[in-house]
């Protein structure tokens, strides 16, 4: 009896196990510059994220700056569509809204995901943060 307890309780964990061990991965899919209509200063900006799995309850956001962390912008983005991926799956994909930045320097920013329980994955490019600059 024991024998095979230990045996059912083996195989439940090698079957859990999966479930378990997933957690969102968030990623900066473009960044994507737009003339801002003749202005040589600024410029209009959109970036597009990508998230896996694809699940309920997500909230993505960007934290950004310009002017060298003296200042921080949060804002929401929205959901676009789901895509399939080269592992056979779904990534969910995601953009800003048109964010109007100047080129007093460059921009840098991170990139997160809440579950729906929650727990927010951070992006910030391995400690360095994205940047993004016309220059």
């Amino acid at each position: 009896m024991t024998k095979r307890l230990a045996r059912l309780l083996s195989v439940l964990c090698v079957l859990m196990l999966p479930t378990l061990a997933v957690a969102e991965e968030v990623w900066v899919a473009e960044t994507q510059a737009t003339s801002s209509g003749g202005s040589y200063y600024s410029y209009y900006l959109t970036v597009r994220v990508g998230v896996w799995p694809v699940a309920p309850g997500h909230s993505v956001g960007m934290v950004y700056t310009n002017d060298n962390w003296h200042t921080t912008h949060q804002v929401d983005l929205t959901w676009q569509y789901n895509q399939s991926n080269a592992y056979g799956s779904q990534d969910e994909l995601w953009r800003t809204p048109t964010l109007y930045v100047s080129d007093s320097a460059p921009v840098e920013y991170a990139v997160y995901v809440d579950d729906a329980y929650g727990n927010r994955t951070w992006n910030n490019n391995n400690g360095q943060n994205f940047r993004f600059s016309r220059m």
